[in-house]
């Protein structure tokens, strides 16, 4: 009943929110992605954390500050608000650039975790032979390791490892980068449509269909070791399913937008992906098919990869925020993955 209850309201939410979108200002659509950007960002840097990772916060915050603003301002002063001009993607890659910039001086000026290699013997200390070294590395390299992976306690605190390094730096990826790319899609194409198809086709089309067709069928486990509950018949049904709410999409955008109600898609700035002369209208649903199948199996592995590092770190749930849905990220875990597919595609198309 709470898992049914927070679904409805999510599905309010995002309606007000695209609803505002096409009627006000697409500002709204990127308004919505904030939200899951910031809260996203914040269940990952703490699972890290608690995970026993040295976090550093100047990074993360200064890119949730920045990415958005740094993007709309270049791709409006600079890029003259030209849609096939990429300034704003050049202002999102400076802002991971000195993010990441970030986290090494950091990483430089924090202790390190392993002293032994940083000190110099003294003239009246005897060197170690090769022999003695190699024969004592293995233990020194599994003792580290084993460090590396355990809570943090008083003495973690005060020192800081090459993993830690590279889990601050995997937080500028993971969720970052992959939302970062919502900003690019929403402005250079339609927001309203990308952002709708972003989020149905992975969590509507494959999630549901995919839960119905592995608990109708059941059948032989995905992948067992990652996530026990996944089916093959559940994927195949995702795949299905996805393509079913591409082609739904496709009536709205391209067969109705497109021959019958114009001004629909003029309103929410959508370009018919193909001009419907000559056939076109029919080409540009064999195209939705393919997005819909791709979205849907690129998701599925999102789903996979977020489940993957939920076990790494000893967890069930990113968040609680959504009662029976857990946090920001194992909600947009596969839309995440949707959203570099779709980037990619209408790159394609749309030839900009």
């Amino acid at each position: 009943m709470k898992r049914h209850l927070t679904s409805v309201i999510l599905v309010i939410v995002l309606a007000a929110f695209m609803v505002l979108g096409y009627f006000v200002s697409p500002i709204f659509i990127d308004m919505l992605v904030m939200i899951f950007f910031a809260g996203s960002l914040y269940e990952m840097y703490k699972c890290l954390k608690d995970g026993g990772y040295h976090m550093f916060k100047a990074p993360p915050i200064f890119v949730l500050v920045t990415a958005y603003p740094v993007f709309y301002l270049m791709q409006h002063f600079i890029g003259d608000g030209n849609k096939t001009v990429s300034a704003g993607i050049q202002g999102i890659l400076i802002v991971l650039l000195v993010g990441a910039l970030l986290c090494l001086s950091i990483f430089t000026f924090k202790p390190s975790a392993d002293k032994s290699r940083e000190a110099t013997p003294s003239d009246g200390e005897s060197e170690i032979s090769d022999a003695q070294q190699d024969a004592e590395e293995p233990q020194t390299v599994a003792q580290n390791a084993g460090k590396s992976d355990a809570p943090q306690n008083a003495e973690k605190s005060r020192i800081c490892g090459l993993s830690d390094l590279f889990a601050n730096v995997f937080l500028l990826v993971y969720p970052t980068m992959f939302l970062t790319a919502a900003f690019v899609i929403s402005y250079k194409y339609s927001a309203f449509f990308a952002i709708l198809f972003a989020i149905l086709v992975p969590i509507i089309g494959s999630d549901l269909f995919a839960y119905a067709f592995g608990k109708a069928i059941g059948g032989k486990k995905l992948c067992p070791t990652i996530s026990p509950k996944k089916t093959i018949a559940g994927a195949c049904g995702g795949i299905f399913g996805g393509i079913f709410v591409a082609m739904l999409l496709w009536l709205i955008f391209e067969y109705v937008g497109g021959e019958i109600a114009p001004e629909f898609i003029s309103k929410c700035g959508y370009i018919t992906f193909i001009s419907h002369e000559r056939g076109g209208l029919w080409k540009s649903a064999l195209i939705y098919a393919a997005l819909g199948a791709m979205c849907s199996a690129i998701s599925e592995l999102g789903d996979l990869a977020a489940s993957r590092i939920k076990r790494a770190l000893g967890i069930k749930d990113y968040g609680k925020i959504f009662p029976g849905h857990g946090g920001f990220l194992d909600r947009i875990d596969s839309v995440m993955y949707s959203l570099v597919v779709l980037l990619i595609a209408f790159a394609c198309i749309y030839g900009y």
